[in-house]
Protein backbone atom coordinates (compact mmCIF):
# COMPACT_ATOMS: atom_id res chain seq x y z
CA UNK A 1 0.00 0.00 0.00
CA UNK A 2 1.36 2.98 -0.90
CA UNK A 3 1.67 5.89 1.56
CA UNK A 4 1.77 9.37 1.22
CA UNK A 5 2.74 12.23 3.37
CA UNK A 6 -0.46 13.07 5.46
CA UNK A 7 -0.62 17.08 5.97
CA UNK A 8 -2.40 18.73 3.69
CA UNK A 9 -4.64 15.56 2.68
CA UNK A 10 -5.37 15.77 6.47
CA UNK A 11 -6.33 19.08 6.76
CA UNK A 12 -8.66 18.97 3.86
CA UNK A 13 -9.72 15.39 3.21
CA UNK A 14 -9.92 14.28 7.50
CA UNK A 15 -13.13 13.06 8.31
CA UNK A 16 -15.58 15.45 10.27
CA UNK A 17 -13.79 18.23 9.23
CA UNK A 18 -14.85 21.23 11.74
CA UNK A 19 -12.57 24.11 12.85
CA UNK A 20 -13.83 22.69 16.19
CA UNK A 21 -12.06 19.46 15.94
CA UNK A 22 -8.90 20.70 14.19
CA UNK A 23 -8.58 23.10 17.36
CA UNK A 24 -8.54 20.06 19.61
CA UNK A 25 -6.26 18.08 17.46
CA UNK A 26 -3.80 21.17 17.75
CA UNK A 27 -4.24 21.39 21.10
CA UNK A 28 -3.69 17.51 21.89
CA UNK A 29 -0.86 16.62 19.63
CA UNK A 30 -0.06 13.27 21.79
CA UNK A 31 -3.69 12.16 22.32
CA UNK A 32 -3.72 8.71 23.42
CA UNK A 33 -6.74 6.48 22.82
CA UNK A 34 -7.00 3.92 25.60
CA UNK A 35 -8.68 0.15 24.89
CA UNK A 36 -10.32 0.89 21.14
CA UNK A 37 -12.73 -1.98 20.40
CA UNK A 38 -13.47 -3.14 16.87
CA UNK A 39 -15.79 -5.31 15.26
CA UNK A 40 -14.63 -6.83 11.86
CA UNK A 41 -16.25 -9.63 9.85
CA UNK A 42 -17.12 -10.50 6.57
CA UNK A 43 -19.30 -7.50 4.69
CA UNK A 44 -23.07 -8.91 5.18
CA UNK A 45 -22.08 -11.09 8.07
CA UNK A 46 -24.44 -8.54 10.54
CA UNK A 47 -21.41 -6.57 11.22
CA UNK A 48 -23.86 -3.23 11.21
CA UNK A 49 -26.98 -5.08 13.09
CA UNK A 50 -23.84 -6.15 15.88
CA UNK A 51 -22.47 -2.30 16.37
CA UNK A 52 -25.72 -0.34 16.68
CA UNK A 53 -26.67 -2.60 19.62
CA UNK A 54 -23.40 -2.97 21.18
CA UNK A 55 -23.28 1.05 21.15
CA UNK A 56 -26.37 1.42 23.43
CA UNK A 57 -24.05 0.39 26.15
CA UNK A 58 -24.11 3.60 27.73
CA UNK A 59 -20.19 4.12 27.86
CA UNK A 60 -19.38 3.49 24.23
CA UNK A 61 -18.51 6.14 21.61
CA UNK A 62 -19.74 4.36 18.03
CA UNK A 63 -17.35 5.80 15.04
CA UNK A 64 -18.23 3.04 12.41
CA UNK A 65 -17.24 2.86 8.87
CA UNK A 66 -15.33 6.01 8.68
CA UNK A 67 -13.39 5.12 5.38
CA UNK A 68 -12.01 8.39 5.10
CA UNK A 69 -10.69 8.06 8.81
CA UNK A 70 -8.53 4.62 7.70
CA UNK A 71 -7.47 5.49 4.54
CA UNK A 72 -7.94 9.34 3.78
CA UNK A 73 -6.14 9.39 0.28
CA UNK A 74 -7.15 5.67 -1.40
CA UNK A 75 -10.94 5.00 -0.42
CA UNK A 76 -12.39 5.18 -3.51
CA UNK A 77 -9.96 3.70 -5.41
CA UNK A 78 -11.23 0.89 -6.78
CA UNK A 79 -8.18 -1.35 -7.17
CA UNK A 80 -6.39 -0.56 -3.87
CA UNK A 81 -5.46 -3.57 -1.71
CA UNK A 82 -7.39 -3.61 1.56
CA UNK A 83 -4.64 -5.71 3.31
CA UNK A 84 -2.21 -3.74 5.60
CA UNK A 85 0.55 -4.88 8.05
CA UNK A 86 2.17 -3.69 10.53
CA UNK A 87 4.96 -2.06 8.66
CA UNK A 88 2.17 -0.04 6.76
CA UNK A 89 1.30 1.73 10.35
CA UNK A 90 3.66 4.83 10.20
CA UNK A 91 4.56 6.45 13.36
CA UNK A 92 2.71 9.91 11.34
CA UNK A 93 -0.51 7.70 10.60
CA UNK A 94 -0.61 6.41 14.53
CA UNK A 95 -0.54 9.46 15.49
CA UNK A 96 -3.39 11.10 13.43
CA UNK A 97 -5.61 8.05 14.12
CA UNK A 98 -5.19 8.35 18.03
CA UNK A 99 -5.52 12.34 17.79
CA UNK A 100 -8.98 11.47 15.48
CA UNK A 101 -10.28 8.62 17.72
CA UNK A 102 -9.35 10.25 20.87
CA UNK A 103 -10.80 13.42 19.87
CA UNK A 104 -14.20 11.27 18.93
CA UNK A 105 -14.75 10.00 21.77
CA UNK A 106 -13.91 12.92 24.64
CA UNK A 107 -16.48 14.89 22.10
CA UNK A 108 -19.25 12.21 22.71
CA UNK A 109 -18.56 11.99 26.37
CA UNK A 110 -18.09 8.27 26.46
CA UNK A 111 -15.59 6.17 28.36
CA UNK A 112 -14.61 3.74 25.71
CA UNK A 113 -14.40 4.02 21.66
CA UNK A 114 -15.94 1.34 19.61
CA UNK A 115 -15.63 1.18 15.82
CA UNK A 116 -16.67 -1.47 12.83
CA UNK A 117 -15.44 -1.26 9.26
CA UNK A 118 -15.45 -4.72 7.37
CA UNK A 119 -12.13 -3.68 5.51
CA UNK A 120 -10.40 -3.88 8.89
CA UNK A 121 -10.65 -7.63 9.07
CA UNK A 122 -7.69 -7.19 6.72
CA UNK A 123 -5.99 -4.61 8.71
CA UNK A 124 -5.81 -6.50 12.60
CA UNK A 125 -1.96 -6.74 12.58
CA UNK A 126 -2.18 -2.84 11.43
CA UNK A 127 -4.44 -1.87 13.66
CA UNK A 128 -2.57 -3.88 16.30
CA UNK A 129 0.55 -2.38 15.79
CA UNK A 130 -1.49 1.53 16.12
CA UNK A 131 -3.40 0.21 18.94
CA UNK A 132 -1.68 -2.54 20.98
CA UNK A 133 -4.24 -2.30 23.83
CA UNK A 134 -7.38 -2.68 21.20
CA UNK A 135 -9.85 -6.26 21.89
CA UNK A 136 -11.25 -7.23 18.21
CA UNK A 137 -14.91 -8.55 17.84
CA UNK A 138 -15.37 -11.27 15.17
CA UNK A 139 -18.75 -11.33 13.71
CA UNK A 140 -19.40 -14.88 11.95
CA UNK A 141 -22.47 -15.16 9.99
CA UNK A 142 -23.65 -18.94 7.70
CA UNK A 143 -21.54 -17.59 4.57
CA UNK A 144 -25.05 -18.97 2.48
CA UNK A 145 -26.34 -16.15 3.83
CA UNK A 146 -23.41 -13.90 3.39
CA UNK A 147 -23.11 -15.15 -0.52
CA UNK A 148 -27.00 -14.35 -1.06
CA UNK A 149 -26.98 -10.74 0.56
CA UNK A 150 -23.90 -10.18 -1.17
CA UNK A 151 -25.49 -11.16 -4.76
CA UNK A 152 -29.05 -9.13 -3.84
CA UNK A 153 -26.55 -6.21 -3.01
CA UNK A 154 -24.43 -6.21 -6.34
CA UNK A 155 -27.72 -6.82 -8.41
CA UNK A 156 -29.93 -4.34 -7.20
CA UNK A 157 -26.66 -1.70 -7.50
CA UNK A 158 -25.23 -0.95 -10.25
CA UNK A 159 -22.07 1.05 -8.99
CA UNK A 160 -21.21 -2.70 -7.37
CA UNK A 161 -21.76 -4.51 -10.73
CA UNK A 162 -18.39 -1.87 -11.74
CA UNK A 163 -15.99 -2.40 -8.79
CA UNK A 164 -13.91 -5.63 -8.41
CA UNK A 165 -15.74 -7.64 -5.46
CA UNK A 166 -19.14 -6.00 -5.60
CA UNK A 167 -16.99 -2.81 -4.43
CA UNK A 168 -16.96 -5.04 -0.84
CA UNK A 169 -13.85 -5.40 1.56
CA UNK A 170 -11.28 -7.41 -0.35
CA UNK A 171 -8.85 -10.50 0.95
CA UNK A 172 -5.29 -10.71 0.46
CA UNK A 173 -4.75 -12.06 -2.84
CA UNK A 174 -7.96 -11.28 -3.78
CA UNK A 175 -7.26 -10.93 -7.71
CA UNK A 176 -6.95 -14.31 -7.33
CA UNK A 177 -10.37 -14.94 -6.38
CA UNK A 178 -11.91 -12.86 -8.84
CA UNK A 179 -13.98 -15.28 -11.32
CA UNK A 180 -16.90 -14.81 -13.84
CA UNK A 181 -19.64 -16.74 -11.62
CA UNK A 182 -20.30 -14.30 -8.83
CA UNK A 183 -21.13 -17.23 -6.62
CA UNK A 184 -17.83 -19.05 -6.35
CA UNK A 185 -16.07 -15.68 -6.39
CA UNK A 186 -18.21 -14.47 -3.08
CA UNK A 187 -17.82 -17.61 -1.75
CA UNK A 188 -14.28 -17.68 -1.94
CA UNK A 189 -14.50 -13.76 -0.95
CA UNK A 190 -16.57 -14.61 2.19
CA UNK A 191 -14.35 -18.38 3.22
CA UNK A 192 -10.75 -16.23 2.47
CA UNK A 193 -11.93 -12.85 4.89
CA UNK A 194 -12.89 -15.51 7.37
CA UNK A 195 -9.80 -17.63 7.36
CA UNK A 196 -7.89 -14.00 7.52
CA UNK A 197 -9.63 -12.87 10.75
CA UNK A 198 -9.37 -16.15 12.53
CA UNK A 199 -5.88 -16.56 11.73
CA UNK A 200 -4.96 -13.11 12.74
CA UNK A 201 -6.87 -13.89 15.83
CA UNK A 202 -5.02 -16.94 17.39
CA UNK A 203 -2.20 -14.14 17.42
CA UNK A 204 -4.66 -12.38 19.46
CA UNK A 205 -4.62 -14.58 22.39
CA UNK A 206 -7.69 -13.02 24.89
CA UNK A 207 -7.98 -9.40 23.06
CA UNK A 208 -10.18 -11.55 20.59
CA UNK A 209 -13.22 -13.30 20.38
CA UNK A 210 -15.71 -13.95 17.72
CA UNK A 211 -19.73 -14.63 17.82
CA UNK A 212 -22.01 -15.83 15.90
CA UNK A 213 -25.13 -13.88 14.22
CA UNK A 214 -27.15 -16.64 14.43
CA UNK A 215 -26.59 -16.68 18.55
CA UNK A 216 -26.74 -12.91 18.70
CA UNK A 217 -30.37 -13.32 17.03
CA UNK A 218 -31.60 -15.92 19.33
CA UNK A 219 -29.99 -14.98 22.60
CA UNK A 220 -29.12 -11.17 21.81
CA UNK A 221 -29.37 -10.57 26.02
CA UNK A 222 -26.95 -13.33 27.05
CA UNK A 223 -24.74 -12.70 23.73
CA UNK A 224 -24.29 -9.40 25.03
CA UNK A 225 -23.55 -9.57 28.26
CA UNK A 226 -20.51 -12.05 27.41
CA UNK A 227 -19.28 -9.06 24.63
CA UNK A 228 -19.68 -6.36 27.26
CA UNK A 229 -17.72 -8.65 29.52
CA UNK A 230 -14.97 -9.46 26.85
CA UNK A 231 -14.38 -5.59 26.26
CA UNK A 232 -14.16 -4.72 29.70
CA UNK A 233 -17.46 -3.03 29.93
CA UNK A 234 -19.94 -3.36 33.00
CA UNK A 235 -22.39 -5.66 31.52
CA UNK A 236 -24.96 -5.42 34.13
CA UNK A 237 -28.85 -4.90 33.37
CA UNK A 238 -28.70 -1.27 33.02
CA UNK A 239 -26.29 -1.86 30.65
CA UNK A 240 -28.22 -4.55 28.76
CA UNK A 241 -31.25 -1.91 28.73
CA UNK A 242 -30.94 -1.56 24.82
CA UNK A 243 -30.64 -5.19 23.98
CA UNK A 244 -34.04 -6.60 23.03
CA UNK A 245 -34.60 -10.35 24.20
CA UNK A 246 -34.89 -11.63 20.35
CA UNK A 247 -34.10 -10.55 16.98
CA UNK A 248 -35.58 -12.22 14.09
CA UNK A 249 -33.00 -13.70 11.97
CA UNK A 250 -33.19 -13.17 8.25
CA UNK A 251 -33.10 -16.60 6.41
CA UNK A 252 -34.06 -15.41 3.02
CA UNK A 253 -31.24 -17.41 1.47
CA UNK A 254 -32.78 -20.56 1.63
CA UNK A 255 -34.95 -19.75 -1.12
CA UNK A 256 -33.20 -16.99 -2.67
CA UNK A 257 -30.21 -18.85 -3.75
CA UNK A 258 -30.85 -21.58 -6.26
CA UNK A 259 -29.52 -25.41 -6.46
CA UNK A 260 -26.65 -24.33 -8.79
CA UNK A 261 -25.77 -21.59 -6.60
CA UNK A 262 -25.82 -23.45 -3.20
CA UNK A 263 -23.73 -26.24 -5.07
CA UNK A 264 -21.57 -23.69 -6.20
CA UNK A 265 -20.93 -22.40 -2.40
CA UNK A 266 -20.56 -26.04 -1.34
CA UNK A 267 -18.02 -26.63 -3.78
CA UNK A 268 -16.09 -23.15 -2.85
CA UNK A 269 -16.35 -23.19 0.69
CA UNK A 270 -17.94 -25.98 1.80
CA UNK A 271 -14.62 -26.98 3.88
CA UNK A 272 -15.05 -24.22 6.08
CA UNK A 273 -19.41 -23.87 6.54
CA UNK A 274 -18.70 -27.32 8.11
CA UNK A 275 -15.87 -26.61 10.19
CA UNK A 276 -18.18 -23.75 11.11
CA UNK A 277 -20.83 -25.73 12.18
CA UNK A 278 -23.15 -24.76 8.75
CA UNK A 279 -23.94 -28.05 7.27
CA UNK A 280 -27.46 -29.43 6.52
CA UNK A 281 -30.40 -29.64 5.04
CA UNK A 282 -31.03 -25.85 3.29
CA UNK A 283 -34.79 -25.75 2.11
Amino acid sequence: MPHLPYGVHDFFRAPRWTTRSLAWRALHPTARLVEPIFLVGSPRSGTTLTVNLFSTHPDVANWSEGGRLWDPIHYHDPDADHHWTAEDATPGQIRRLHRWCEWYRQSHGKARFVNKHPRNSMRIAYLRAAFPDARFIHVIRDGRAVVSSILAQIGRRERRQKRPMGGFAKPPGWRALMRDDLAEQTALQWQAIVRHVREQGRALGPAYTEVRYEALCARPRDTYRELFRFAGLRNDDAALAGIPEKLEESESWRTRLSPEQLATIEKSAGELLRELGYSGDVR
